[in-house]
């Protein structure tokens, strides 16, 4: 393989491991703005009238709350199936690969591996494409885990404003300002 064609390979790789850095950021970031809300919405809570509107408001507060949680939190760990059907099996002992690397029992038997990729140029491209592909296929379930994580937020924090508004609204009817906490 040539130095071109090797550093667009790496440079792909590159970008994979970006992808997946950026979905993890974008998960820790809608969590924490899903906790300072539901700290906002805690301090509300003990000032909710009973009756069946807020009783299904906050059933679907926190059951799309809890399905945020578990999106997200699968976004950051998403579980992988390591094989397909009708794909080759390789190697368990990829020597340019996390799992692989870890696989070794000793550095000098990681070294010896490591020197014969280096030594052929075909088994380090086919070493690459690999990672590209596994990199990308965590790549797609943390995305659709973002994705649906981020449209679970919105709706809990549409519940919670809804549930907001009734309160300034039926709080306002009764006369009585509700206290700002």
């Amino acid at each position: 393989m040539a130095k071109d064609d090797l550093s667009i390979v790496l440079r792909i790789l590159d970008n994979e491991n970006k992808l997946v850095e950026r979905a993890d950021q974008k998960s820790i970031s809608m969590l924490s703005i899903l906790g300072v809300f539901m700290v906002f919405f805690i301090a509300y809570y003990r000032i909710i009238p009973i009756n069946p509107l807020t009783v299904t408001l906050i059933v679907l507060y926190f059951s799309f709350a809890l399905l945020s949680i578990i999106h997200l939190i699968m976004a950051i760990r998403p579980r992988i199936r390591t094989e397909r059907e009708g794909e080759d099996r390789h190697l368990a002992r990829d020597p340019a690969f996390f799992t692989g690397i870890t696989s070794f029992p000793t550095p000098s038997a990681y070294k010896e591996a490591l020197e014969k990729l280096i030594a052929d140029e075909s088994q380090v491209a086919e070493v690459y494409i690999r990672q590209i592909f596994s990199v990308a296929r965590i790549n797609q379930a943390k995305y659709k885990f973002v994705r649906r994580g981020i449209v679970l937020v919105i709706s809990t924090l549409a519940v919670e404003l809804s549930i907001i508004v009734y309160l300034f609204i039926f709080h306002m009817g009764a006369g009585v300002m509700p206290p700002i906490i």
